[in-house]
């Protein structure tokens, strides 16, 4: 008996909800994929047709950056607070377990019950391996610090930081002054910066402005001339020094406003 109109439908329906779910996934796909090229474009094609703007010279900062640069020396050898922190903890921590086990040992040498000594040897067995285990960090540990105190109270240290915290306000000044100056000259901005930075964000272009301002002061800065990636290569704050950890902070503040960006490009 052939299938009645009623049982076709029924199994076809299902067939049908499958493919307009699918449809509807590469329509969602597709707007994702154009905003993206719409973005791209925006990026690369650039918003004025005047002369080809270096926001990268340091004419008219020279100063600024030679400050930057001074500082940046004079911060290698001292450490940032988080990993002085860190290092005097660790420091600490090692120092308390020599004591314990000393004082381990004390008791020992004493007369103590058999099953109380076997329990107090094992803890000592237990200290004594981390101690010969983390003996070479405790002493590195203990030399950056040692070295980190005498950098610290440098004279010409302290001078290059202060000097340097004062020209790295000025900086942010002279870039914003330097955008704007860009912006309202007709100027075609780098390739850099229109892959970072794109169109102005409407209709409140705050948040486009200090990030495009954060990031022509971060490559005066730290001299950053890529052609196209707009803060280069990313930093590395391994070494714990303020001068790395600094900039591997500020790369990460500037990285977020620029996601921030790109996701209010794709928006619009």
């Amino acid at each position: 008996m052939p299938p009645t109109e009623k049982e076709r439908l029924d199994a076809i329906e299902p067939k049908v909800a499958t493919l307009i779910s699918h449809v509807a996934q590469l329509n969602d796909e597709l707007a994702r994929v154009t905003a993206r090229l719409v973005v791209l474009e925006r990026r690369l094609s650039g918003a004025a047709d005047g002369e080809l703007i270096n926001l990268d010279s340091v004419d008219g900062c020279a100063d600024l950056v030679d400050a930057l640069r001074q500082a940046w020396d004079a911060e290698q050898e001292i450490l940032a607070d988080n990993k002085r922190v860190a290092l005097r903890q660790g420091v600490a921590d090692f120092e308390d377990m020599r004591s314990r086990l000393a004082s381990l040992r004390a008791k020992l040498d004493g007369r103590v019950p058999r099953y109380d000594r076997d329990a107090l040897d094992h803890e000592a067995r237990q200290l004594e391996w981390q101690i010969n285990a983390n003996q070479a960090d405790y002493e590195a540990a203990v030399a950056r610090l040692e070295s980190d105190a005498a950098a610290t109270a440098e004279n010409w240290r302290q001078e290059a930081v202060v000097a340097g915290e004062k020209a790295r306000a000025e900086m942010q000044d002279f870039a914003a002054a330097r955008v704007r100056s860009a912006m309202a000259s007709g100027a075609r901005m780098p390739v850099w910066f229109r892959v970072g930075l794109g169109e102005i964000v409407s209709p409140d272009p705050s948040a486009w402005l200090a990030a495009a301002t954060a990031l022509v002061a971060y490559r005066l800065e730290y001299g950053i001339d890529d052609s196209v990636a707009p803060m280069g290569a990313p930093p590395s704050a391994a070494s714990g020094s303020e001068a790395w950890v600094r900039r591997t902070n500020v790369h990460t503040d500037i990285a977020g406003q620029l996601a921030e960006l790109n996701a209010t490009f794709r928006l619009q």
